[in-house]
């Protein structure tokens, strides 16, 4: 019996490792100095993005090293096919470069940050 409740904890831990090997973080290298869509400004360098999906709404929090740089509202979008790389899209606007969608390595889904409407006149 023993051996029963040993050999179930050892399996448990191990599921998991796995399950915290598996989060949904991956590393983005940003060239240079962008808005997330019409929210906050990241310098360029290289972070660690994790996606944050929740029942209404989801977010991209980066990362540097362990602290949190800043979070953006996202957009997910399922795309056919897995993305063969990491692949950071932007625009260049009146004010500056702006992020309008990141495709992370491994997933079929597109994070689209949200643009600042225009106003028609």
């Amino acid at each position: 019996m023993k051996y029963k409740l040993v050999s179930c904890g050892f399996v448990a831990f191990m599921l998991l490792l796995f399950a915290a090997s598996t989060s949904l973080a991956h590393e983005v290298n940003i060239s240079g100095a962008a808005r997330l869509g019409n929210g906050p400004i990241i310098d360029a360098g290289t972070y660690r993005i994790e996606l944050v999906k929740n029942q209404d709404s989801s977010e991209a929090v980066f990362y540097h090293g362990n602290d949190e740089v800043t979070r953006a509202p996202v957009t997910l979008v399922s795309e056919p096919s897995k993305a063969r790389r990491t692949e950071v899209w932007s625009n260049v606007q009146d004010e500056g470069r702006v992020i309008t969608q990141i495709r992370l390595q491994g997933s079929k889904e597109a994070l689209f940050f949200e643009q600042a409407r225009e106003d028609s006149e």
